[in-house]
């Protein structure tokens, strides 16, 4: 009766070792797979620290570069800084000889045209504009003011006739001569006395009558051809 119980213990045991067997085969499979995956990882990871490292140097030869290129740009910002201040006193004398002009001008919208000046240099003051920028606006101010010295045409400004001011039709012949004529029908010119402006009527009918037909050539944009107008040029033209 015992022997078939031992028997069947070994064959028991048998089974027990060979599921332990496939179980620790298993595992070591496992192990070596995981061992594999670690191996994987280290390299790759190995791989990346290379690439970083390469991406590093990269970076910094290029950091190097930028550093280079900014002090170059320095340099050149002040020497251009140091041209800039070489150039604010023609700039000056420039806007002061502009200013001068405009003001013993033709009083053609005066205001606007010292406007467009003081806008120029506030801008300058406030650092918008640099000293070679702000000559070049000035060099365009000046090309215009020869624009209007070349051409003629009608507006509308204001202008103070006996103490009043009124809003007249003008024509300004080039930078020469300026006519108005009001609402009311009044016509004359600007007249320049004592190094002022001053707006005067006309009074003989027949200056009247010529001014009136330069108004109704300019209404209907008939600017060239001969017109005969009163003399109304300022002495120092004259």
């Amino acid at each position: 009766m015992a022997a078939p119980a031992v028997g069947d213990q070994v064959v028991d045991l048998g089974r027990r070792l060979a599921a332990l067997r496939g179980e620790v085969e298993e595992l070591s499979a496992e192990l070596s797979r995981k061992d594999n995956d670690l191996r994987d990882q280290v390299r790759s990871l190995a791989r990346q620290k290379s690439d970083l490292k390469l991406e590093l140097q990269k970076e910094q030869v290029r950091l190097q570069k930028i550093r280079s290129a900014i002090a170059q740009k320095k340099k050149v910002i002040a020497e251009e800084q140091q041209g800039d201040e070489a150039l604010k006193p023609l700039y000056a004398e420039s806007l002061a000889e502009l200013r001068a002009y405009v003001e013993r001008s033709l009083p053609f919208r005066r205001g606007e045209r010292l406007a467009e000046l003081d806008k120029i240099d506030d801008q300058l003051s406030s650092g918008l504009l640099t000293p070679p920028r702000a000559l070049a606006r000035l060099w365009t101010f000046a090309e215009d003011e020869l624009r209007l010295a070349r051409e003629s045409g009608m507006y509308r400004q204001s202008i103070e006739l006996a103490g009043e001011e009124l809003l007249a039709d003008v024509v300004r012949v080039g930078m020469v001569m300026l006519f108005f004529k009001t609402s009311d029908g009044s016509v004359g010119y600007a007249a320049r006395s004592d190094g002022n402006w001053e707006y005067r009527r006309l009074e003989k009918r027949e200056d009247q009558r010529l001014v009136e037909a330069l108004f109704e050539s300019q209404k209907k944009q008939i600017r060239i051809g001969y017109f005969e107008l009163p003399n109304a040029l300022p002495p120092e033209a004259k």
